[in-house]
């Protein structure tokens, strides 16, 4: 069991679970293709601040086009419903798309994201969400623990702009242990949209 909770700069919103589809896939273990995840580095001392160098681009996909984005899971957006999206094992890929299209997806407000989080024996693996924003992300940054150093996370979204995405972090590929993390959207202009904290529940 995990709990997650929202903090955001623009609107205040209850947590919302991601519509993550993990068609008969049960828990789910990845390794992230090179363009998956970037790391970044450490933040200033003097500021106190998470940063991040660099960044990824976004990844426009077509609609029910198959992303890898592990050597086991793929991931695919569709036009129907709201912030719809499917993650699953390539032979359910097609199924699930099927699935999902009767499906209202995650129905998020503006400006905010939500998060899915696939675990394996307690251990978290894979991180996934959708965002709202009048234009994608410039990035999605996952810190762990008390790190003063984050992650970029890949940005997906559909051709156009269709005002929503998603996105996803292969948390295996860095051999990262730690359960609790922070997933925060920065927009355009550099400001943080939207922020979601992950913490499991305490154990006893």
């Amino acid at each position: 069991m995990t709990r997650i909770r929202r903090r955001t700069a623009r609107a205040a919103a209850t947590a919302a679970a991601s519509a993550l589809l993990l068609a008969g896939a049960g828990t789910a273990t990845a390794t992230a293709t090179a363009s998956g995840t970037v790391a970044a580095t450490a933040a200033s001392a003097a500021s106190g601040d998470v940063s991040v160098f660099g960044g990824l681009e976004v990844k426009v996909v077509q609609p029910y086009e198959p992303v890898d984005i592990s050597e086991t899971l793929q991931m695919g957006l569709l036009p129907q419903g709201k912030q719809n999206y499917v993650v699953s094992h390539p032979d359910r890929f097609a199924a699930g798309v099927e699935y999902a299209k009767g499906l209202v997806g995650d129905d998020i407000r503006p400006d905010s994201m939500s998060l899915g989080v696939s675990s394996e024996n307690g251990e978290v693996r894979l991180i996934t969400g959708a965002w709202r924003l009048a234009e994608a992300p410039r990035e999605i940054r996952v810190t762990f623990g008390d790190d003063d150093w984050s992650y970029l996370a890949q940005i997906v979204q559909l051709p156009g702009s269709p005002g929503w995405g998603t996105y996803y972090f292969d948390v295996e590929r860095w051999d990262l242990t730690e359960t609790s993390f922070t997933v925060e959207g920065v927009d355009e202009d550099g400001e943080v949209f939207d922020t979601l904290e992950h913490q499991p529940w305490p154990q006893g």
